[in-house]
């Protein structure tokens, strides 16, 4: 369940018991305002059944598994687009399984009131 107090888009301590329907490492491309030089993007996105509301949510995922940190530091560092693929390749490998249960806290709500997104955290990585 989600439980929490919510500021503007700040949630403070909202723990999601989840079960994972999907996962996906989403690839986006933005354009560097300076250079115009287009510069890739990652995401990690979660469909999951709240366990104990059965309400299902979007998540995006910040933290929580070592590639995606590797990921992002690749990223940092300038590494070739054909690199980041490959890490984020092996990050969409080791997203949990669908039917998989974990605890998710909930860092904020991203999006408008139509469509929204909990970004989240694994509870472990908290």
């Amino acid at each position: 369940m989600v439980v929490g107090v919510v500021r503007g888009k700040e949630v403070i301590g909202m723990l999601l018991q989840a079960m994972v329907l999907n996962g996906n490492v989403a690839e986006s491309t933005f354009y560097d305002q300076v250079s115009g030089q287009p510069k890739l993007g990652y995401s990690v996105n979660l469909t999951v059944l709240d366990m104990d509301t059965d309400e299902k949510y979007e998540c995006q995922l910040t933290d929580g598994f070592a590639t995606l940190e590797q990921l992002k530091e690749l990223k940092r560092q300038g590494q070739p687009a054909d690199v980041l693929r490959q890490v984020a390749q092996q990050l969409e490998a080791e997203l949990p399984r669908k039917m998989s249960t974990l605890a998710l806290q909930v860092v904020r709500i991203k999006g408008k009131s139509g469509f929204q997104k909990l970004v989240c955290r694994l509870a472990a990585a908290a």
